[in-house]
C-alpha cells in the first residue's frame, strides 16, 4: 500500500477538487458551538460565578472544542493545498479569512471605543495591527479573546504555503511531519524563541495528527502516516497533561487525568473514523450551512454574547436568556455570512488570482 501511494504521488498531484466532506463541516460547528457553550456557561456576565451547575458539567468540556478545530485544520489545509501552488494556497486562505474577520475587528473595536462590551478602549494602532491578524507576533493585544487561535492557523497556513512552494507529495508530507516532530522537541529542549514561535507547540500536535489523517483518507491506511497521527496524539496528552493551570476544572477542582485523555483520545476517535470513510455516510446537503456558520460564529460570539446576557439576564431571568442569546448569536453568523462573506469572499479571491498573473500584461516588449 505504501509503495503503490508513493509511487501516485511522489510528483506534485495536479490540481483537483476532492468531493465535499460534509462531516467536516458537522464537525467543525460541533466545535464551534462547544466554545459557544464553554463561554457562555462559564461567564460570570450571568451576575454569579456558577449560573448553570448541570450545563456546566458538559459545556465546560467545550475548552476542548478548539484542539478539534486543530485537527480538522490539518486535514482540511493539506488537502486544500494538494496540487496548488503558494500563490494560490495564499489567495484562498486570504479570501476565506479576512471578510469576516475585518466584518469582526471593525464592530468590536467600535463597540470598544464606546465602552460597550470591554473595559479597555483600543487604541488606533491596537485597531490597526488587528486588521492585520498579525497582532500576536506584533505583540499587540487581541481586540477579541478568540482571536488568539488564528495566530497559530497563519503560522500553519505560511508553513504550508513553504511547502507549497516546494510541491507536495506522500513522501515530502511525510519528511515534512518527521521534521516538525523532531524539531518540536529540538525546540523544548534549547528553549529556542524563534523556533516556538515558529513551531506553534500548542496546536502542531493536531495539525500534524490531522496532515497524517488526510494521507490516511486519500492514499490509505500504511505505517507511516499511522505513527505520525500516534505522535501526534501521545504530543497531545503530554501537553494537556502538563498544564497548570488544567484546562478543564469543576467548581476549581482539577478533572482526572484519565477523563482528559478520554476526551482528547475521543477528538482523535472521531478525526480517524473521518480519515477512514466511516462517517461517509453523514452527507446531508444542509449540513455545509452549517459549516459556513462556524467561523462568523467563532468570531463573533464572545463580546456581543456577554453584551447580550448583561442586557437580557434580568427581565428574562437566566434560563430563557440563554437560548435566546444563543440563536441571537446564530442569526448574527448568518448575517455575516449572507451580507459579508457570500458576496467579499468571491471577488477578493478573484482579485487575488487576477493579481498572481498581473506579469502577463507587463512581458518586456521586443528581444
Amino acid at each position: 500500500m505504501l509503495a503503490a501511494a508513493t509511487r501516485i504521488s511522489d510528483a506534485p498531484a495536479k490540481s483537483a477538487e476532492s468531493p465535499r466532506l460534509r462531516v467536516l463541516d458537522l464537525l467543525r460547528f460541533c466545535a464551534a458551538i462547544s466554545v459557544v457553550f464553554f463561554h457562555f456557561g462559564e461567564t460570570r456576565a450571568w451576575g454569579t460565578p456558577n449560573a448553570f451547575p448541570a450545563l456546566s458539567a458538559v459545556t465546560m468540556f467545550g475548552v476542548y472544542g478548539v484542539r478539534l478545530f486543530f485537527l480538522i485544520s490539518g486535514f482540511v489545509i493539506l488537502m486544500s493545498a494538494w496540487g496548488r501552488g503558494p500563490g494560490e494556497f495564499a489567495a484562498s486562505r486570504i479570501a476565506r479569512l479576512y471578510p469576516a474577520y475585518w466584518a469582526s475587528v471593525l464592530l468590536l473595536g467600535a463597540l470598544g471605543v464606546a465602552g460597550l462590551v470591554t473595559d479597555h478602549r483600543p487604541t488606533f494602532a491596537e485597531l490597526l495591527a488587528n486588521l492585520t491578524m498579525l497582532q500576536h507576533g506584533l505583540r499587540v493585544r487581541d481586540l477579541e479573546i478568540v482571536y488568539w487561535t488564528l495566530w497559530q492557523e497563519l503560522v500553519f497556513y505560511a508553513l504550508i504555503a513553504c511547502f507549497a512552494a516546494m510541491g507536495i507529495t506522500y513522501r515530502r508530507c511525510l519528511a515534512f511531519m518527521g521534521a516538525w516532530v523532531f524539531l518540536l522537541a529540538i525546540a523544548e529542549r534549547v528553549d529556542a524563541d524563534l523556533l516556538q514561535a515558529v513551531l506553534v507547540p500548542f496546536s502542531a500536535p493536531y495539525f500534524i495528527a490531522g496532515m497524517a489523517l488526510f494521507l490516511i483518507h486519500r492514499f490509505g491506511g500504511s505505517l507511516f502516516p499511522w505513527l505520525f497521527v500516534a505522535a501526534g496524539w501521545a504530543l497531545a496528552l503530554v501537553q494537556v497533561l502538563g498544564e497548570n493551570p488544567p484546562a478543564v476544572a469543576r467548581f476549581g477542582v482539577p478533572l482526572g487525568s484519565a477523563l482528559v485523555v478520554a476526551v482528547i483520545s475521543l477528538l482523535f476517535l472521531v478525526m480517524v473514523l473521518v480519515a477512514l470513510g466511516v462517517l461517509d455516510g453523514l452527507d446531508w446537503r444542509w449540513l455545509t450551512a452549517l459549516g459556513a456558520l462556524t467561523y462568523p460564529l467563532y468570531l463573533f460570539h464572545h463580546h456581543l454574547g456577554f453584551l447580550l446576557i448583561g442586557v437580557l439576564r434580568l427581565p428574562l431571568g437566566n434560563r430563557l436568556a440563554l437560548p435566546v442569546v444563543v440563536a441571537a448569536v446564530l442569526a448574527v453568523a448568518y448575517a455575516v455570512h449572507r451580507l459579508v462573506e457570500r458576496p467579499l469572499q468571491s471577488r477578493l479571491r478573484a482579485a487575488l488570482d487576477r493579481s498572481l498573473v498581473a506579469d502577463v500584461a507587463y512581458l518586456p516588449r521586443g528581444g
